[in-house]
């Protein structure tokens, strides 16, 4: 049975999911971006950046072991530049598209980029493994849709007798756990406890009601932005109460913009000239990570000099003196976006960042 959550998101909606292609070439790309298309009731593939993907397909054919062990994998478009892979330090699913180039290392999941069912194998596949991330992805979307009537309560999440979720909005705090499915989160029961019952189970995964929250704004194609942030100013409020790795390039740009000058979305739009879609669905994650706000006296204090930190989100971090930092309205084809990011007065860098 289907039913409409607050957001009018219904039960059975299904995440956006981010797949990353490194090595295919023009057309073998367009064949596989168009092979993503899903039938009803699964979850919907979209290809995005390489490093912000929820899972990665990699062209065997492009890849070479070095000999430190690790993969090198040759560029399969223009825009492309050659990939260096440490599989040990993968944090996400990857599978390589047959033939495999080299010998010398055995992929644990592999697919035909040419057929259509094993493509589909390869999808259900990541599926499975992201189980976890598409749970996150319910919870989100009843946090979201309860809204203020969860405020300062203690919840446990439940169905069928087994626990499944606690929610602490007292202390920011929540839990899932690691075998709650989807389905049974969207038909799940919520009971507000008292303060006692916020202590989740140990093997339960820890998280804040932000992280699931972005789980859920960064998946959807709902339109959740407050109608407020379209015609008011926006202010830089602190850093998002979420892991730094999270934020796009495109989000640091915004970010880093607040936190100099507040400005309206449309004056946001035309000084990092990314796209309107682009600017409303970043500031839509970024509202429900606590970073930014349309209330002036919720704001931060402006920074003074907004080129002290460079914060790349894809890669490692690289400092530059102010002098070669990209000029106003330049950020099109920038990788690497200055943004102070504050937790209170404390400067927060990547090194100093536990979740990443």
């Amino acid at each position: 049975m289907t039913f409409e959550t607050d957001t009018g998101a219904p039960a059975a909606e299904q995440p956006i999911l981010w797949l990353g292609m490194a090595g295919f070439g023009p057309q073998q790309r367009a064949f596989l971006e168009s092979a993503l298309a899903r039938s009803s009731g699964s979850p919907r593939w979209r290809p995005c950046v390489f490093g912000d993907a929820d899972a990665w397909w990699v062209n065997g054919a492009k890849v070479r072991v070095l000999p430190d062990g690790n993969l090198k994998v040759a560029a399969g478009l223009p825009t492309e530049r050659v990939l260096r892979l440490n599989l040990s330090d993968v944090n996400r699913p990857v599978a390589f598209a047959l033939p495999l180039a080299s010998g010398e290392f055995e992929p644990r999941c592999t697919f035909d980029p040419a057929s259509e069912p094993g493509i589909e194998a390869v999808l259900l596949q990541f599926e499975s493994w992201l189980r976890f991330l598409r749970a996150q992805f319910v919870l989100g979307a009843q946090i979201i849709g309860r809204g203020a009537q969860l405020r300062h309560g203690i919840y446990q999440v439940s169905h069928r007798g087994s626990l499944l979720a606690v929610l602490d909005f007292q202390q920011g705090a929540a839990a899932l756990s690691p075998r709650a499915h989807p389905a049974d989160l969207w038909q799940a029961q919520w009971d507000k406890r008292p303060p006692g019952a916020r202590i989740p189970p140990e093997s339960f995964i820890r998280f804040t009601p932000a992280e699931v929250a972005w789980a859920y704004v960064h998946r959807t194609d709902r339109d959740l932005l407050p109608p407020r942030y379209r015609a008011e100013i926006i202010f830089y409020r602190d850093a998002p109460k979420v892991p730094l790795r999270w934020l796009r390039d495109s989000q640091l740009m915004l970010l880093r913009e607040l936190a100099g000058e507040s400005g309206s979305l449309e004056g946001l739009r035309q000084r990092t000239g990314l796209s309107l879609n682009q600017v409303e669905r970043d500031l839509t994650c970024l509202y429900y990570a606590n970073a930014i706000t349309t209330t002036a006296t919720k704001a931060a204090a402006l920074l003074p000099d907004r080129q002290d930190a460079l914060v790349n989100s894809s890669g490692p971090l690289d400092w530059l003196p102010a002098s070669e930092a990209p000029p106003e309205g330049r950020y099109r084809s920038d990788l690497t976006a200055p943004v102070m990011l504050e937790h209170g007065r404390k400067l927060i860098r990547p090194s100093e960042d536990s979740n990443g």
